[in-house]
């Protein structure tokens, strides 16, 4: 009985002064934090403060987003923090064994905004992060259920919740979940149907808070519907099931990108057209060489006027020469979309002749470019859009083949020569 009344005092006493020593670690976190975000081109750190308590903190950060158009101003904005310190937190979620929790506010400094907006963006939108023990960051995103009617029109955006992980500052994971929107006016209506995103990238060169990071892993965006229906409630538009997805992967410094695009169907007045495709392939980029365009480009970015100087030019043709080095090659696999009359489809395959490519001249990399493309589609889906007079001026031509009812064509550039169908074309 004894051993367990000195444990659990130990405890109470652990809790109650651990925070005290928590809430410094905390704001070592946090400073760190921002200055690795002032190191990004595309933000400045105003100003920072943070208040630490024994059990609680408070944080101020004011950034500017550099936005670089001269005709649009930066923006500003004051991100407030309330802190938690661990070891045991009180989250949204229930109790966490954590460093420390934060619930934050974002407010715009200078920028007018409609005061419906700044009150659905202080009250709608919930921001919260949890730094575990492991230096991770776990932040979430609520954005509530809003309905808004205004003379007739009603718009209803439902719920969505994000919940994303930088873990070792090296690998980010998460989702994005919204269950769609609907939108009604007297002409008429429009529905998003539920919005899936989704992410898996660990770092490989670069850093994320300096928007220079080069990563490998996963992407996908979905969205299960889109319809819009006039005033008599006449579907004119559909579209069901559009993916987006992209993957990367690294072998021997050459990164592979395969990024694919989907919609099941897409129906608009008079037309139909199912199991749309379009997938492409990005193979033989250097990933090291990349991260030295990725850092040229950052520098180019802040040159305004000067971004085109020779001096530019000539380091971008350096870099340019170094990427060429590993054979790239832009793959269009496949670019197809089944239509009532019969499929289309077609692929390309494009490459660049280094030998060709001229480093005082940047522009020389286009009859370096090396090409072939090939493709079919049913003659009948032109004919019923009334295209059939132009196809058949382009068959007598020789750039497209018709064989019956299907049309087809073979096109290959190459030493700044265009051959189709067997058919030099001149330039």
């Amino acid at each position: 009985m004894k051993k367990l009344v000195i444990t659990i005092i130990l405890l109470i006493t652990v809790g109650l002064i651990a925070p005290k020593f928590i809430g410094g670690v905390v704001e070592t976190e946090h400073k760190s934090g921002v200055d690795k975000l002032n190191e990004n081109p595309a933000i400045t750190i105003d100003s920072t403060t943070f208040t630490r308590g024994w059990f609680s903190g408070k944080a101020i950060t004011e950034m500017t987003i550099l936005l670089q158009e001269e005709e649009i101003e930066d923006i500003t904005i004051i991100v407030e923090e309330r802190l938690s310190f661990g070891p045991i937190i009180f989250t949204n979620d229930g109790l966490a064994f954590a460093l420390s929790f934060s619930q934050a506010d974002i407010n715009f400094k200078e920028l007018i905004l409609d005061e419906e907006i700044e009150t659905f963006i202080n009250n709608k939108i919930h921001l919260s992060g949890l730094l575990t023990f492991s230096k991770n960051i776990i932040s979430n995103i609520v954005i509530d259920e809003v309905s808004k009617e205004v003379d007739g029109n009603k718009v209803t955006s439902a719920k969505a919740i994000g919940h994303f992980t930088l873990e070792n500052n090296n690998r980010v994971y998460g989702d994005f979940n919204w269950a769609g929107l609907t939108a009604t006016t007297s002409d008429e209506s429009f529905t998003i149907g539920k919005v899936l995103f989704s992410v898996d990238q660990t770092l490989i060169a670069g850093d994320y808070y300096q928007g220079d990071a080069i990563s490998t892993g996963d992407f996908d965006f979905s969205i299960s519907s889109v319809e819009a229906k006039d005033a008599k409630g006449i579907t004119v538009f559909t579209l069901d099931n559009m993916l987006i997805s992209a993957m990367s992967a690294v072998s021997n410094d050459l990164m592979e990108i395969t990024m694919k695009y989907s919609a099941d169907k897409v129906v608009s007045t008079g037309q139909q057209l199912e199991n749309a495709n379009l997938d492409v392939v990005l193979s033989g980029l250097n990933f090291k060489v990349m991260q030295e365009v990725n850092m040229l480009m950052t520098e180019l970015s802040d040159d305004g006027e000067e971004m085109f100087s020779p001096e530019n030019m000539e380091k971008l043709s350096a870099l340019t020469v170094k990427l060429l080095a590993d054979d790239p090659i832009v793959e269009i696999k496949d670019f197809s979309v089944q239509t009532p009359e019969g499929k289309i489809e077609s692929s390309m395959q494009v490459s660049v002749d280094e030998k060709l490519f001229d480093t005082t001249n940047i522009m020389s990399i286009i009859p370096a470019i090396k090409a072939n493309a090939n493709g079919k589609a049913p003659m009948p889906f032109f004919a019923k859009l009334g295209l059939a007079p132009m196809v058949e001026m382009y068959v007598q031509q020789g750039l497209i083949i018709l064989n019956e009812q299907e049309l087809s064509f073979n096109a290959k550039f190459s030493q700044g020569q265009l051959n189709v169908n067997g058919n030099n074309i001149p330039l």
